[in-house]
């Protein structure tokens, strides 16, 4: 083997070693932001678990203040109105 021709697998062997400790690197990057983003997704599903309670509640409240003044009269006064509840005809 020549000088030359040792010196240039030299260059790539360490050029290797360092692309190998780069892809490393990003390698960790990636983990890290993967667990910061499975922590935000978390997060993310208790809210939208929240709301789908929250709304499910809320219906219920809804229900339960046609028959009951004093629960129309709490939702009234937290922003939540109703239309007046029908009246049946006579005829019924």
């Amino acid at each position: 083997m020549r000088r030359w021709q040792f010196n240039l697998l030299l260059i790539i062997g360490i050029a290797c070693v360092c692309l190998s400790f780069v892809a490393i690197g990003f390698a960790h990057q990636n983990r890290k932001l993967q667990a910061a983003l499975q922590a935000q997704q978390v997060v993310v599903n208790k809210g939208a678990l929240s709301q789908q309670i929250t709304g499910n509640l809320l219906r219920e409240m809804a229900a339960a203040a046609q028959t009951d003044e004093k629960m129309r009269q709490l939702l009234a006064d937290n922003g939540y109105n109703f239309p007046a509840q029908p009246t049946p005809s006579p005829g019924h």
